[in-house]
């Protein structure tokens, strides 16, 4: 089934958009498009460079109709489902899902023994994450005074929406989430809690 203008139009302005990121090799992005199914088409873009969540959200608000964004760091590649024109439900019905406990066991040695308990919840609700099946490996960058980095290398392909929520969820400490795609890694950038705020001053206005 064809696009139509505005569909296309927006395949258009996501390619384009994603060739204007700093560091991003334009002839190394290969885009694809699934537009087999009556209700929806899916835009695959591989050979991503490294982006931020304000990325995705300026992508996202270039267009009403996203079902979801699923992102593979392991690919390299990002995955944009769309509703059709006209095709898009009123209401979306949720999957009951069924509530398992998940076993996570990490080294947290090199963390900040008042930063653990979070470092923690964060990595549980991570693992937590529906689109997970397999283990993936973090490490923890503890060179900078006021922040951790974390290095995700996850395999599977998770969706924009449920690393939204994680990072809500855990928004007094876990400060940005980047996408490294050349690097194949995701990472997370945590506020050092034990670490004080630092003042800025800001001139506003001096008179002459």
């Amino acid at each position: 089934m064809a696009l139509q203008v505005v569909e296309n139009a927006f395949v258009e302005k996501t390619l384009h958009y994603i060739s204007s990121i700093n560091g991003c090799v334009s002839s190394g992005l290969v885009l694809s498009t699934n537009t087999k199914f009556p209700t929806r088409y899916i835009l695959a873009v591989r050979g991503m460079p490294l982006m931020t969540m304000d990325d995705f959200q300026n992508i996202r608000d270039t267009n009403d109709h996203i079902r979801d964004i699923i992102i593979s760091t392991a690919e390299e590649t990002v995955r944009i489902d769309v509703w059709r024109v006209g095709k898009r439900p009123e209401s979306k019905k949720k999957r009951k899902r069924a509530k398992a406990s998940v076993v996570t066991t990490c080294d947290l040695s090199s963390v900040d023994q008042r930063d653990r308990k979070c470092v923690r919840q964060l990595l549980l609700r991570l693992n937590a994450m529906p689109e997970i099946e397999c283990q993936f490996e973090v490490c923890v960058d503890t060179a900078l005074p006021e922040y951790y980095e974390l290095e995700l290398n996850i395999l599977d392909r998770i969706s924009l929406a449920s690393l939204e929520s994680i990072q809500h969820e855990c928004r007094a400490f876990c400060q940005t989430v980047r996408f490294d795609f050349p690097q194949k890694l995701v990472r997370i950038r945590c506020l050092r809690l034990a670490a004080p705020l630092q003042r800025r001053r800001k001139l506003v206005f001096k008179s002459s």
